[in-house]
């Protein structure tokens, strides 16, 4: 069974039985490729949140509205309202998504203070996070820089090769867990990745 396959077949259960195990397959199914339909997942995850809300459809919901809308955010609005019941790592990436969200939208991010602000709240929680650290280190001098970077490289659990990822079973996939660690926190990375991060930490 294909992606677009089991897109449909889960869509088809989750409008016939619900539930949020059903929800959560479901958009993550609409964020696989070919299928890549970001906007129809945070879609989803608008009209299903307040029946059956999950943190982590939060979280990746609010995230995918950043990257790839430009409407108003409600999810990571919903995600701000309800802070101070997250747990510390939940409350450092909505944090990070604050920051990712001026990033995105304003051209002047690096001189504005709630970027910085947001960015350092993130950080302060010490929780395994690559992608805060990697953002820090874009707007510090170049010797704090590399001390971000080496850091970020700290915070990585798993590097894999591109053949590696392609062997992946198609339930990492929808596992949302999987998608934050690589997407938003950035704990997994590829080789790429990870070596793109290394050689800003080796800048003369």
């Amino acid at each position: 069974m294909n992606s677009d396959e089991y897109n449909e077949r889960i869509k088809h259960e989750f409008e016939n039985h619900g539930g949020i195990d059903l929800l959560t397959k479901y958009v993550m199914s609409e964020i696989l490729p070919p299928i890549a339909d970001y906007e129809n997942a945070v879609k989803i995850i608008k009209m299903n949140c307040c029946l059956q809300m999950s943190g982590e459809l939060l979280i990746i919901g609010a995230y995918l509205a950043i990257k790839w809308t430009y409407s108003r955010n409600e999810l990571l609005e919903v995600l701000n309202l309800m802070y101070d019941y997250f747990p510390d790592r939940d409350k450092a990436i909505i944090n990070y998504l604050n920051a990712l969200q001026i990033y995105t939208r304003d051209k002047r991010y690096k001189k504005n203070n709630a970027y910085w602000d947001e960015l350092s709240k993130s950080i302060a929680f010490n929780t395994p996070f690559v992608y805060n650290r990697c953002k820090m280190a874009e707007i510090v001098d170049r010797n704090t820089a590399q001390k971000y970077y080496k850091d970020a490289l700290e915070n990585v659990k798993t590097v894999l090769t591109e053949q590696e990822i392609m062997q992946l079973p198609f339930e990492y996939f929808l596992n949302p867990q999987s998608f934050i660690e690589e997407h938003i926190l950035g704990t997994d990375l590829s080789y790429e990745n990870y070596d793109a991060i290394e050689k800003n930490t080796k800048l003369p």
